[in-house]
C-alpha cells in the first residue's frame, strides 16, 4: 500500500533533521585565518556593520590594553620618580665626593633601565597571555555564530529569497542576527507543520467522503462543499470539457451574496488559451491576483463577472484522460496561496479523478450484472414460446424494454433476399413498420455473407456512417437516426434480421449493448429451432 502524504512528509522532514545534525557534528572549528561569516542583511544589519570590526580583534586589543598598560604605567612612574630622586640627590653626593657620586649615578641609571626593560617584557609577556586567552575565549562565540548560520541554511526553504547574504567579520553581530531569524523561522515552520497536519487530516477526511460516493454527481457535490469548507474559499467549481475543448461548470459551492457559475458554459475557444497542454501534463496553476498573472483580457473579464481575485486550478483526470479543472476562488481580497494549499489542492483534484474512475468500473460491473439478468429473464421468455409467431413478439417487446430503444423489429427475408416486417415494438409517437415491405438490390450482394458471417453492424447516427443515398432514405422513412443490427440464423440459413432503431437522437452503443443484443438473437434462432421441432412433433 502507498505511503500517505503526512507519512512523506514526516519523512522528509525526519531526513532533513539528521541531515542537519550530520552537518553540525561535520563542521570544521572557526580559527583566526577565517575571515568571514554571512549573515542575512537588513537595514538594522548595514548600520551595526558600519560601526563595527571583527570580534576577535576587538577582543584581543581590550585584553592587551588591560593588561599591558598597567604595567607600563607602573614602571614609567617608577622610572620617572627615581630619575626625579636622582637629580635632587646629585649635588649633595658632588660635594661629599666626586668620584664616588659619579659610580653611583651610573650604577642608579642601569638600575632604572633594567627596571624599564623589565617592564617592557613583562607587558609583552602579559598581552601575549591576554591575546591567547582572549582567542580561547572567543572560539565558542565563533563556533556558535557558524553553526547558527549553518542552522539557518537548513531551516530556510530552497526558494526563500527574503534574506539576501552579506559578509560580516563581527561574529556577535553575526550570532545576534542569526538567533533572530532562527526564531523567526522556527516558528514558521511549527505554523507549516500545524498546516500541514491539518491538511492531511482533511484530505484523508475528503478522500473518504469521495470514495464513499458511487456516483459522479455524488462525487462532485462532496469535493465542493469540503474542500470550500476545509480551506475557507469561497468558491469551489467543477469544469467540465467536451470534445472542442469548451465547457460547462457543473457543480458548484459557494458562500451566500456571490455569483453563481453552476451551468455556465464557457464557448470562447480563447478560454484557457495555451493551458490545455499543460493541464494535460499535471500543470497546477496558482493565481495570487488576476490582473498580475498576463491573462487574457477575455479571461480576466470572464473572471471579472464572477467577483474573483485569487483563483486556484487543478486539472481531474477521468481513465487517463482530461476530464475537467477542480477550480476555487477567492472573491473578497488576494489570496496568496501557500505551497501546502497547492499541494492539497492537486491531491484532492487526483482523489476525484481516481473516485471516477472507480465509479465508471462499478457502473460497468453494475451494467453487467443487469445485462446478464436480462439475457437470463428474456432467454426464459423466448424459450417459453411454443410457436414461431410468440417467439418473435416476445422478443421484440423485451430487448425493447432491456436496451430502452424506441424501436425493435424482425425483419424477414424471402427467396430473393427482400423483406418484410413481421414483428415489432414501437414508442408512441414514432411510425409503425409492420408489415412494411422492404427491397433493397444491393442487399444481396454486399451483405448477404456478412450477416451469414454472423456480422452486427452498430450505427451511432445514420448520416456519420458513409451509407448509401438509398439506404439513408429507407431509414429516414421511418425516422431512424441510429440502429443496431444482428442476423437470426434459422437451420443455419439467414432467416432475417433482429434490429433495434433509436428515432429520438443519435446513441453511442455500448459494447456491452451490442454483446447483449448479439446473443438474443443467437437464442431467437435456437428458439424458432425448438419452435419447428415442436411443430413438427406435434403435426406427428
Amino acid at each position: 500500500m502507498s505511503e500517505s502524504y503526512s507519512q512523506k512528509q514526516a519523512k522528509q522532514n525526519i531526513n532533513q533533521q539528521q541531515s542537519y545534525y550530520q552537518d553540525i557534528e561535520n563542521l570544521d572549528i572557526y580559527t583566526s585565518e577565517q575571515t568571514e561569516i554571512w549573515l542575512p542583511e537588513s537595514p538594522q544589519t548595514q548600520a551595526l556593520e558600519r560601526q563595527s570590526g571583527r570580534l576577535k580583534v576587538k577582543a584581543m586589543i581590550w585584553a592587551i590594553a588591560l593588561s599591558v598598560l598597567p604595567i607600563l604605567t607602573v614602571g614609567t612612574a617608577i622610572h620617572y620618580h627615581g630619575t626625579q630622586l636622582i637629580t635632587k640627590q646629585i649635588p649633595q653626593l658632588k660635594q661629599e665626593s666626586a668620584k664616588g657620586s659619579t659610580e653611583t649615578e651610573l650604577s642608579i641609571h642601569r638600575q632604572l633601565s633594567l627596571l624599564l626593560t623589565g617592564t617592557g617584557i613583562t607587558a609583552v609577556l602579559a598581552g601575549a597571555i591576554a591575546a591567547f586567552m582572549a582567542n580561547r575565549a572567543i572560539r565558542p562565540v565563533q563556533n556558535a555564530a557558524a553553526i547558527s548560520t549553518t542552522i539557518i541554511n537548513k531551516l530556510r526553504p530552497e526558494n526563500d529569497e527574503t534574506h539576501n547574504l552579506v559578509a560580516s567579520k563581527d561574529e556577535l553581530l553575526v550570532l545576534e542576527t542569526n538567533i533572530n531569524l532562527i526564531k523567526e523561522l522556527l516558528s514558521g515552520l511549527l505554523w507549516e507543520q500545524k498546516a500541514e497536519a491539518q491538511y492531511s487530516q482533511l484530505l484523508i477526511k475528503i478522500s473518504q467522503y469521495i470514495r464513499e460516493s458511487f456516483n459522479e454527481e455524488n462525487i462532485f457535490r462532496n469535493t465542493v462543499e469540503e474542500v470550500r469548507k476545509g480551506l475557507n474559499l469561497e468558491r469551489v467549481a467543477i469544469f467540465r470539457f467536451n470534445a472542442n475543448w469548451n465547457g460547462t461548470f457543473i457543480q458548484e459551492s459557494v458562500t451566500p451574496g456571490l455569483p453563481k457559475v453552476l451551468s455556465v458554459t464557457v464557448s470562447n475557444p480563447g478560454f484557457e488559451a495555451g493551458y490545455i497542454e499543460q493541464y494535460r501534463n499535471g500543470c497546477i496553476r496558482a493565481i495570487d491576483d488576476i490582473y498580475q498573472a498576463d491573462l487574457t483580457d477575455y479571461h480576466i473579464q470572464l473572471l471579472e463577472q464572477f467577483g474573483v481575485k485569487s483563483s486556484l486550478v487543478a486539472p481531474i483526470f477521468k481513465g487517463k484522460q482530461l476530464f475537467g479543472l477542480l477550480i476555487a476562488h477567492q472573491s473578497s481580497r488576494i489570496r496568496f496561496w501557500q505551497q501546502s494549499e497547492i499541494n492539497l489542492f492537486a491531491q484532492i483534484a487526483m482523489q476525484v479523478g481516481f473516485a471516477l474512475d472507480y465509479a465508471r468500473l462499478l457502473e460497468y460491473t453494475d451494467r453487467k450484472v443487469n445485462l446478464a439478468q436480462v439475457f437470463i429473464d428474456i432467454t426464459r421468455r423466448i424459450r417459453e414460446s411454443l410457436n414461431e409467431e410468440d417467439v418473435l413478439k416476445n422478443t421484440v417487446e423485451e430487448v425493447r424494454r432491456a436496451l430502452s430503444t424506441d424501436r425493435v423489429i424482425v425483419y424477414g427475408f424471402d427467396a430473393n433476399w427482400y423483406g418484410t416486417v413481421i414483428a415489432e415494438s414501437v414508442v408512441l409517437g414514432f411510425p409503425k413498420v409492420l408489415r412494411a415491405e422492404i427491397k433493397d438490390p444491393c442487399f444481396a450482394q454486399g451483405y448477404v455473407e456478412k450477416y451469414q458471417a454472423a456480422r452486427v453492424q452498430a450505427t451511432s447516427n445514420i448520416y456519420e456512417a458513409e451509407l448509401s443515398e438509398c439506404h439513408i432514405r429507407q431509414l429516414e422513412a421511418f425516422a431512424v437516426k441510429a440502429n443496431l443490427v444482428a442476423p437470426i440464423l434459422k437451420d443455419e440459413q439467414l432467416f432475417g434480421l433482429l434490429i433495434a432503431h433509436q428515432c429520438s437522437r443519435a446513441r453511442a452503443w455500448q459494447q456491452s449493448e451490442i454483446d447483449l443484443f448479439a446473443q438474443i438473437a443467437m437464442q431467437v434462432g435456437f428458439a424458432l429451432d425448438h419452435a419447428r421441432l415442436l411443430d413438427q412433433v406435434k403435426q406427428a
